[in-house]
């Protein structure tokens, strides 16, 4: 059968490969014609700060590129329901009045037509495809305006939960100071002579650890407070914006309608293709190899010869 296969594949070879580039080129250049859509992007920039806040989040700890850090952010904000709503509320302030079908249709475009690649170590790239190309440029602003909110609110809250952790542990290690010095205060105003007193030496080395221990989780917690500080400060270096958002005419994605016809005729006529030479080489009575001479008439074949073509 495999033979057979080989046969009618070589004797129709120039048809079946014409078909195969011919129609999936018709079929993309129809999709070019009835898309009317055009890509709106923006470039951005990002740096790995020199000076990172203590107690923040650690995306900066790993070996990966600012730009991968970043993106790869933005792309797990982009698909969240939380980003999408906060972004599209920025663009039309009338979305939340939308009925749900309307909003998780917004929702969707977006999360569909947005991509976020990287082109380097520090810089990446915001695609959003939109056949209104001004609302696009809004989209886009609010994209990266929400993104810096964000990346900032991750910060903020990772620092806020920590100083509400350290301040509970500095009012714990505080009543604790304060409670072991009223010890050794009332042990000595009881005992004049306490000069050898093992019972007062013991009390003031309590009350010396007390003290060190709340100096060092109060040490702790300006610290904190110093993180977040700087964390409004810094957080505007993390990333800028190169180019302003800007209409490209064409962009040749996976999610442009011509890709997708253009593989999915390709598909489909390799596929038809496939068929039509498993039909042909079954049903084709035609002797097309030696291994047919065996099979049909029970001979031995004794050699072969290739094909003459007469000149004409």
């Amino acid at each position: 059968m495999l033979y057979r296969a080989l046969d009618v594949i070589f004797q129709h070879l120039f048809r079946l490969i014409a078909l195969l580039l011919l129609v999936p080129l018709v079929a993309g250049g129809v999709g070019l014609v009835l898309d009317h859509s055009a890509t709106v992007e923006a470039r951005i920039w990002a740096d790995k700060p020199i000076f990172t806040p203590a107690f923040a989040t650690d995306r900066f700890d790993s070996s990966d590129s600012p730009a991968d850090i970043e993106a790869g952010i933005l792309r797990e904000l982009v698909g969240t329901s939380q980003f999408a709503t906060e972004v599209l509320t920025a663009v039309d302030f009338q979305y939340p009045n939308l009925s749900t079908d309307q909003q998780d249709s917004a929702e969707a475009d977006l999360q569909t037509n947005v991509t976020v690649t990287t082109q380097g170590t520090h810089l990446f790239v915001l695609d959003y495809k939109t056949p209104n190309t001004a609302r696009g440029r809004k989209v886009v602003n609010a994209i990266i305006a929400a993104f810096g909110r964000q990346v900032q609110a991750l910060d903020t809250n990772q620092v806020s939960v920590t100083q509400t952790a350290l301040q509970g542990q500095v009012d714990a290690t505080y009543r604790d100071m304060t409670t072991a010095v009223q010890q050794a205060q009332t042990y000595l105003a009881q005992h004049r002579a306490v000069d050898n007193d093992p019972t007062y030496q013991t009390l003031i080395a309590q009350a010396q650890s007390k003290t060190d221990s709340y100096l060092a989780a109060q040490s702790q917690l300006d610290q904190v407070k110093g993180s977040q500080t700087a964390v409004f400060t810094l957080q505007s270096s993390f990333f800028h914006i190169v180019d302003q958002p800007y209409v490209v005419p064409l962009k040749i994605d996976q999610h442009l309608p011509a890709v997708k016809y253009l593989l999915f005729s390709l598909v489909g006529v390799l596929g038809a293709e496939t068929v039509l030479v498993y039909v042909v080489a079954r049903r084709d009575p035609r002797i097309r190899a030696v291994q047919d001479i065996r099979r049909v008439g029970k001979f031995r074949p004794l050699g072969s010869t290739p094909a003459v073509i007469e000149a004409p």
